[in-house]
């Protein structure tokens, strides 16, 4: 995220749409996984809407986050306002989360204002897969 004096600001500098692409290794079902949609930031909320192809299926998708600046941190949450993640200014970090068995570990890469990636190694006994996304702002 930007650099910035807060958590709030730096939401600020993020709030928009945003292009996604995000391509998912499977390695449970030997498959690989696309994503093509748009992400939408505002205040309070982190909301993705796109195509999840698979093989010759295209399936319509989306996921939710809260978002709740908390000092220099900003906590991503679920709908249920259950903690996901926490992200801190720094433009390169590294992130854990226990969803009961499966262990979910991240790395979030701020390049600017107006680009960053993620990617996602998922393991335990239901999940095995690997995923890397990556967002652009969509010009206005």
């Amino acid at each position: 995220m930007p650099q910035a004096a807060t958590a709030e600001d730096r939401l600020k500098a993020f709030q928009g749409s945003w292009r996604v692409r995000r391509t998912i290794i499977d390695r449970l079902n030997s498959a690989t996984v696309r994503f093509e949609g748009e992400a939408f930031i505002t205040s309070v909320q982190f909301e993705e809407h796109g195509d999840l192809v698979s093989g010759d299926t295209t399936l319509r998708s989306s996921r939710t986050y809260r978002l709740n600046p908390a000092g220099d941190e900003l906590v991503v949450g679920f709908p249920d306002l259950s903690e996901f993640v926490r992200l801190t200014p720094e433009p390169m970090q590294r992130l854990v989360h226990h969803c009961g068995a499966d262990l979910y570990r991240g790395r979030v890469i701020f390049r600017s204002p107006d680009i960053w990636a993620e990617t996602w190694i998922v393991v335990g006994p239901r999940k095995n897969y690997r995923s890397i996304a990556f967002y652009e702002r969509i010009a206005i």
